[in-house]
């Protein structure tokens, strides 16, 4: 009972290591271009640069919809956008979704209400698997294309930040699988 007690702990070992390679493979984006077919933006909030990458691209390209998903209830509208924002009735800010499923929740039903077909997600890197997988099991019928905010590379980076950089995605893999069985569930 002993030795299957260990086999199956190493299997597991094995596929959660083996796993956490895939994961630490689909964080990198080399050369990502924004693709003009695109009706819709989605940007998820939560972490620097999301907002000003999704608004910047928004205004680069006309007859575009933006949702910006997961606004904390206490920031205001105009705090988040500029005041020389063009087609800001384009713009959909969601202040209800408090999690990365939320925000699939939200923006399939705003794909759904504008009729879009091709959506843009932008985010962090390091966040884009969960959300790419949550969207696109939430709304399989539309195409979405990841668009990740650029990871900032030092050359000068100590072993202790490497080794809280490596905690820090793991937290995030771990997110990634839970990602996983909360859909698995419903």
């Amino acid at each position: 009972m002993r030795k299957l007690a260990l086999y199956i702990s190493s299997l597991i070992t094995l596929f959660l290591i083996y796993s956490f390679v895939i994961f630490l493979k689909k964080i990198h984006y080399n050369q990502v271009n924004f693709n003009h077919n695109t009706d819709g933006i989605a940007v998820l909030t939560g972490g620097k640069g999301r907002i000003n990458l999704g608004l910047e691209l928004f205004n680069k390209n006309k007859n575009l919809r933006l949702i910006i998903s997961g606004v904390d209830k206490k920031v205001s509208d105009k705090s988040i956008l500029p005041n020389d924002i063009k087609n800001k009735s384009n713009i959909t800010i969601d202040k209800e979704s408090e999690s990365t499923y939320q925000n699939a929740k939200i923006i399939n039903a705003w794909a759904s209400k504008y009729k879009l077909q091709n959506i843009t997600i932008i985010t962090s890197y390091y966040h884009m698997p969960r959300s790419m997988m949550l969207t696109q099991l939430l709304t399989p019928n539309i195409n979405f294309y990841a668009y990740p905010v650029e990871k900032k590379v030092s050359n000068k980076t100590s072993f202790r930040v490497n080794i809280l950089y490596y905690f820090f995605l793991t937290e995030e893999y771990i997110k990634y699988l839970v990602s996983h069985f909360i859909i698995l569930v419903k």
